[in-house]
């Protein structure tokens, strides 16, 4: 089965970052002991804190699809409305995953 990992990234209006970041900051405690999800996390760039990310990882797309029926991602599209931009947001499948075995091989 392949996890589904979501990335949504958005540039805030300035007048509307702390409700932007308010609101996806109060998505996280729930998320994370939802079931299927392996992580969730918010990010600010730190070149422009303006943007803010949010990623999640999901064990399989049925448990990615309960989570954006939810009424909890309705706040998440809601506040996609108060960007300065389009967003972008993707959702990437991944079949395998490797850690530092993958450098040491590449290093030889």
């Amino acid at each position: 089965m392949a996890m589904v990992i979501s990335t949504l990234r958005i540039l805030t209006a300035p007048k509307s970052r702390a409700e932007v970041v308010r609101t996806l900051t109060a998505q996280l405690g729930p998320l994370r002991v939802q079931s299927g999800c392996l992580r969730c996390d918010l990010y600010h760039d730190i070149e422009n804190r303006e943007i803010v990310t949010l990623v999640e990882e999901w064990e399989s797309q049925a448990k990615l699809d309960v989570r954006l029926r939810s009424e909890e991602y309705r706040a998440v599209l809601e506040t996609i409305e108060l960007a300065q931009e389009q967003p972008i947001i993707r959702f990437d499948t991944v079949t395998r995953r490797e850690g530092l075995e993958t450098v040491a091989s590449a290093r030889g």
